[in-house]
């Protein structure tokens, strides 16, 4: 039977997972660049420390409206866009910044990741005219494969890796891109690496004079902060997955409490009782609670089991639902809840199974939340020719149009204090992007809200 100890020591547990989950998202806060969320409107919605006194907080105290116009502008394609982040360069007030436009088209506002360039844009363009002072790599090679030229960069970082030098000819695969380059008279990008390092290099033919200059930066830091970034994502993604499991716990432990109740009261009655009968009923009794604790244990070990897999493979959307309803069962009373599976045949996608149960355990928490715990709950899964969803619907309160607009940022919740992070549903999204799949959320105040995931499928790859 648990004691005062064992509970004492899971509340330090839970207490330890919320601080660490709490320490993961600080980085959009603690990031030294701009970070602003802009609504489709033009409303700041959010900005952070490194932004709060540059141009991007203070659009509307520019003096020149047309730039405004124009921010604007890229701001409506990047969501009527087809979801990718549009990059572009702005110049504010005599300062270049490069701006990285993310489109949440569904929420209906955009992120904006601003890096203030003008001293290095002034810089670039120095030295553009004099090669052999270009902190960067140029090399130039003619139209047979042999360098003519090379700064001294070049020499020091990208010929030095391939073995080569002015007057040798390039390996094999570098003449296949100078000849493609020559051949199409268009500029070519690729990023190589070479050693350790990263090198993004610009390949621009001069036909008339049947030769490429092709121009390299060293990327190896800017790549190495992407998948910094990305790390960090899945950390976050982990923490809440972990706090998700330390809520499981808590309510398994209750769980466990009684049936063990049961055991210990009828084993100290057997003790003293001498009528057969009554001791064969007693045991029996305490078979069954003992099955239930078994029961207790095996969702607890699958859930765990569950946190620590990664990696994508072939899951059944049904058995996502199942799974999802048998750990809510564990947080959430669902004994009032008619809970109505509406499957199809074969409704498989290629995914995480751990997240993606993450995900519809959220949708089922926040279901079962909204109906204070007494209403109707449908889990439904589709298939057609080209994609494959899962939904999952109530009919508790719904939310109005203003509240669908901020589920998603982090630290939004419409829950009591102590009740919710706000991380949920922004890990949620996540998850989501992580999978190339489409969220949809629809919902009526007073009426209920359904959360539909859409995942493309290849056909001929599920045959």
């Amino acid at each position: 039977m648990p004691n005062k100890s064992s509970d004492k020591k899971l509340k330090l547990q839970l207490k330890e997972i919320n601080k660490k989950l709490e320490e993961a998202v600080k980085f959009p806060q603690a990031n030294p660049h701009y970070v602003v969320q802009v609504s489709s409107e033009g409303e700041i919605l959010f900005a952070n420390k490194a932004s709060e006194n540059s141009i991007f907080s203070k659009l509307d105290s520019l003096r020149d409206r047309n730039k405004i116009i124009d921010f604007l502008k890229t701001m409506k394609a990047a969501l009527e866009g087809d979801g990718r982040p549009i990059s572009k360069t702005l110049i504010f007030e005599g300062c270049v910044y490069n701006a990285t436009f993310v489109p949440f088209s569904e929420e209906g506002y955009v992120i904006i990741y601003g890096v203030d360039i003008t001293e290095s844009q002034k810089e670039i363009e120095n030295l553009a005219r004099f090669p052999e002072e270009n902190p960067h790599s140029v090399i130039r090679i003619n139209d047979e494969g042999t360098v003519i030229f090379a700064n001294a960069p070049a020499k020091k970082q990208i010929l030095l890796e391939l073995n080569c030098g002015v007057g040798r000819k390039v390996p094999k695969a570098l003449q296949k891109t100078i000849n493609e380059c020559l051949k199409s008279n268009r500029y070519i990008d690729i990023d190589h690496t070479l050693g350790e390092r990263i090198y993004a290099c610009t390949f621009v033919p001069i036909k008339e004079h049947s030769y490429v200059n092709i121009y390299g930066v060293d990327i190896t830091e800017k790549i190495n902060a992407q998948n910094e970034a990305e790390k960090t994502n899945q950390e976050l993604i982990q923490a809440e997955k972990m706090a998700s499991l330390g809520v499981v716990i808590s309510g398994i432990a209750h769980e466990i409490r009684n049936p063990l109740q049961v055991i210990m009261a009828l084993s100290e009655s057997i003790v003293d009782d001498d009528d057969l009968p009554r001791i064969q009923g007693d045991a029996h009794e305490i078979v069954e609670a003992s099955k239930r604790i078994s029961e207790i244990v095996n969702d607890l070990s699958t859930h765990a089991r569950d946190a620590r897999t990664t990696g994508n493979s072939s899951i059944n959307l049904n058995d996502i639902a199942d799974k999802s309803m048998e750990i809510s069962k564990h947080t959430r009373n669902l004994s009032s809840i008619e809970v109505v599976k509406q499957y199809t045949d074969e409704a498989v996608v290629i995914g995480s199974s751990s997240e993606l149960t993450q995900v519809i355990t959220n949708f089922v928490n926040n279901a079962v939340d909204a109906m204070n715990d007494e209403g109707k709950l449908l889990l439904i899964t589709k298939r057609s020719e080209n994609k494959c969803s899962i939904s999952v619907k109530d009919n508790g309160s719904g939310m109005d149009e203003d509240t669908q607009k901020k589920i998603f940022d982090p630290f939004f919740t419409t829950k009591e204090p102590g009740k919710g992070t706000g991380l949920g549903l922004h890990v949620v999204r996540k998850i989501i992007e992580k999978h190339k799949a489409k969220l949809e959320v629809k919902s009526k105040l007073g009426e209920g809200t359904t959360f539909t995931i859409i995942f493309p499928t290849d056909k001929k790859k599920s045959n």
